[in-house]
């Protein structure tokens, strides 16, 4: 049996612990997420997602979004 507890959410993905602090130094985090799946993986609000990638731009970093599982 399948259950979904969640639909529409974002996730940060990073390679390491390192890049995280690297993220956190130049963008207010905390303010995103919503829960953390692992050390490297969390939950961020679908919300402030834009905003989010906005203050990634301007400071000079991008980010890979990718969107799946678009089935009703």
């Amino acid at each position: 049996m399948n259950r979904i507890l969640h639909k529409n959410v974002a996730l940060l993905r990073v390679g390491d612990k390192g890049a995280l602090d690297e993220l956190r130094a130049v963008v207010d985090l905390d303010a995103h997420v919503l829960g953390w799946v692992s050390d490297t993986e969390a939950v961020l609000d679908p919300h402030t997602l834009k905003e989010l990638l906005m203050a990634l731009e301007a400071r000079g970093m991008s980010a890979l979004v990718r969107r799946v599982g678009q089935s009703g």
